[in-house]
């Protein structure tokens, strides 16, 4: 370390006094005791933070100055945070609080720590500058068309120079329909680093492969798929196309709905036909006994009861059989025609294949199927 450094860093250790000769000020014996609390916690991290330092734990010492200045804002305490960055090698990080010193306005009467930290921040910023490397990328020959340039996933220009901080980084070239490029590059301290790429060189860089799941030959002038395509690829716009794995699970389902629809409505018919004919034995049996008249409710109380339970037994029955058929057969018919329409997954040969066309007509409704089957 060299003596001045040694001396500014004595000066930065006495600045850490700062917030008490804040505190007997006038304007500080006015100050709310919560701000005054503020302060003492600022300078008992700030001590905690020039110790760490002074052991070389620069990681734990950038940790309690920014403690410190979160508490109670000085500039001492963010030229010690930059000092920390300088220690560990960051520094772009350092140089921008550096400049937040620096550029720092100062009150009239403000104390002499805080000038004195602007003037160390001003010198230090311009050794700093000097010993951040730099890097700077060409290209010979000429520059291929969509060219990009990426260093630690950031874009970058060519001829362009660049701060970076010292170590290594990333550099990622890209070029349009090919594999990008990547290079390591090492920066040391104070380094003007030149990187050439040959125009060459990136134009024999690999074909970029089609990501998966579209491969396949490439689309004809005009953008349509080429003949040789899939079917999957020539499928006209608006076609609906189920996955085949749910192909079978909805044609099963559906077969079982119309099964099960089917056979409740030809129970509920066999059940209504057996409420009619009791409905009718009952009717018969009052107008025997009244001589020809079916008195109800004037007659047997019972029976008249029977005979109207009969009655709505056959009604009811009698909807849900209809219902149950109709709603059957039609889910029967529309898994019928989805199955014919889903059938093949792959384009059928000439002359074969099932056509279904819709029959819409006065009087007539429905579809036609056609083709070989």
């Amino acid at each position: 370390m060299s003596k001045s450094a040694a001396m500014n860093h004595r000066s930065a250790a006495a600045s850490l006094l700062l917030l008490g000769v804040l505190c007997t000020s006038p304007a500080a014996a006015q100050d709310a005791p919560a701000l005054a609390q503020n302060k003492a916690a600022a300078v008992a991290l700030a001590e905690q933070g020039w110790a760490h330092y002074e052991a070389q734990r620069y990681a734990e010492a950038l940790l309690a100055f920014r403690q410190a200045e979160a508490k109670a804002h000085a500039p001492p305490f963010l030229l010690m945070v930059a000092r920390c960055y300088v220690k560990l090698g960051r520094f772009l990080e350092a140089r921008d609080v550096y400049r937040l010193v620096v550029d720092e306005k100062l009150a009239p009467g403000a104390p002499s720590a805080f000038a004195e930290a602007k003037a160390s921040a001003t010198k230090e910023l311009a050794e700093l500058e000097a010993r951040t490397p730099t890097v700077e990328i060409t290209v010979t020959g000429t520059v291929p068309a969509g060219l990009e340039l990426t260093l630690d996933g950031l874009p970058v220009q060519l001829d362009t120079p660049v701060q970076r901080d010292p170590g290594d980084h990333t550099l990622v070239v890209r070029t349009p329909g090919r594999r990008p490029l990547t290079k390591t590059v090492h920066l040391t301290e104070g380094a003007r680093e030149h990187v050439e790429l040959d125009q060459a060189a990136i134009g024999a860089l690999p074909i970029a492969e089609r990501p998966e799941g579209k491969r396949g030959p490439a689309p004809d002038v005009k953008g349509r798929p080429h003949a040789s395509a899939s079917p999957a690829a020539r499928t006209p716009r608006g076609n609906f196309q189920t996955p085949i794995e749910l192909r079978t699970p909805l044609l099963v389902a559906g077969g079982v709905v119309a099964g099960a629809g089917i056979v409740t409505g030809v129970v509920f018919a066999v059940l209504t036909g057996n409420r009619a004919d009791h409905a009718e034995e009952v009717r018969n049996e009052l107008s025997t006994r009244w001589n020809g008249e079916r008195r109800c409710p004037d007659g047997d109380v019972a029976k008249c009861r029977d005979l109207k339970d009969a009655v709505l037994d056959e009604i009811h029955f009698s909807n849900i059989a209809f219902g149950s058929l109709v709603t059957g057969g039609a889910i029967g018919v529309g898994t019928l025609v989805y199955g014919l329409v889903t059938k093949a997954s792959e384009p059928p040969k000439p002359g074969q294949g099932t056509r279904v066309t819709p029959l819409i007509g006065p009087g007539t409704a429905g579809v036609s199927l056609s083709g070989r089957f």
